[in-house]
């Protein structure tokens, strides 16, 4: 690699096929009916032949996507779902603008995931949901958390906005609990934009979402006297957003095989130890890394010293029992307190290629062998 290689090498981009989107734009516009119909429908089926899910409900966002998951399920203000500490503040806030509570459950170190044995230890009466987040496209622990679910009569709402087309065992990610919640926001394997989408294997669950979603309304919708049999909402999901993604479904082998690449060029090549550490993907059992995401001691002089060589990463998020609106101690969320501002994702783009990759590796392990 050059020393003078200065191209700013950010953490994601969209990887958007710019011709066949116009042209599948283009027949929407012509159409004219932007709004949700036909090219809706088609990119639900296409997503529910590809995960093998009977039935998918497009909507807004994986926000969105959790609270109608929750809707569907009738939760009242005392009922609790339970989800893990570390992970984007949007799960959370679905969870409180559905009425119910979220009960924050501390992470396993090794993953990022929930930690199984504090699942067991935070159920009580009133939970009525274990709520995953496959943080990075990682979900290693669904198979125990299903277990636990059916023990205790609790249901799994999987927050699978990371994980689109990950899986363990031949079943994708977002399709072991009852409700499964994707996203497809700008950082994503795929991205309409904004946007996301429900699944579901359960008739019942797929026809309350699909009203919810619309107004409350039953049948087509003619903007008249329509049978509204419900109180509901406008998250419609549109031809127009629906277009862009249809464009990139038909590259998403292509997109899987690059993340994986990614992923096995940094664990090549980035000299790991106790102090950085990149958190492993099952790839036999077929995870699937949206980004790579690792453990540094000096996060923040690792995320600077990249910056100013032009290398952009990201900050995990805090953790919520940080953030004002879910604020409380760290009692009983030791391992979360220790991994606090020790996580980081590194550039994990779409459109990175090989030299990208050196140059990211080459200036990881000049900053581990002078800082460790």
């Amino acid at each position: 690699m050059k020393k003078n290689y200065k191209k700013k090498i950010i953490f994601s981009e969209p990887l958007i096929p710019n011709k066949q989107a116009i042209n599948l734009y283009s027949r929407a516009i012509k159409d004219n009916f932007p709004n949700e119909g036909y090219y809706t429908r088609l990119f639900e089926k296409k997503i529910s032949k590809l995960l093998k899910v009977k039935y998918v409900i497009s909507c807004t966002s994986g926000t969105i996507a959790i609270f109608l998951g929750l809707k569907a399920l009738e939760v009242k203000k005392e009922d609790e779902i339970l989800v893990p500490n570390i992970t984007f503040p949007a799960t959370l806030n679905a969870i409180s603008l559905s009425g119910a509570k979220p009960v924050l459950v501390d992470v396993d170190k090794s993953n990022l995931l929930m930690d199984v044995e504090d699942i067991k230890r935070k159920i009580n009466k009133k939970t009525i949901a274990i709520l995953p987040v496959h943080v990075s496209g990682r979900g290693s622990n669904i198979e125990r958390i299903i277990e636990i679910a059916k023990k205790k009569n609790l249901v799994v709402i999987e927050d699978a906005a990371e994980a689109l087309m990950s899986s363990i065992k031949n079943k994708f990610l977002g399709t072991y609990g009852k409700i499964g919640c994707f996203s497809f926001a700008p950082n994503k394997i795929i991205t309409t934009g904004q946007g996301g989408a429900v699944v579901t294997n359960d008739k019942s669950i797929y026809k309350i979402i699909s009203r919810l979603k619309d107004q409350g309304r039953v049948g087509p919708t003619t903007g008249g006297e329509d049978n509204y049999v419900s109180k509901g909402y406008n998250f419609k999901f549109t031809n127009v957003q629906a277009t862009l993604g249809l464009c990139q479904l038909d590259s998403i082998n292509q997109r899987v095989k690059i993340l994986k690449n990614n992923y096995l060029f940094y664990k090549k090549n980035i000299k790991q130890n106790n102090n950085f550490k990149l958190f492993n993907f099952d790839l036999k059992k077929g995870e699937l890394p949206l980004w790579t995401d690792a453990f540094c001691t000096k996060r923040n002089e690792l995320f600077k010293f990249l910056a100013s060589k032009n290398v952009f990463c990201r900050y995990f998020w805090q953790p919520i029992n940080t953030c004002n609106p879910y604020k409380k101690s760290f009692n009983g969320l030791k391992n979360s307190k220790d991994l606090q501002k020790k996580l980081i994702w590194l550039p994990s783009s779409l459109k990175m290629n090989k030299r990208d990759m050196l140059k990211v590796c080459n200036l990881i392990n000049q900053f581990i062998k002078k800082n460790f």
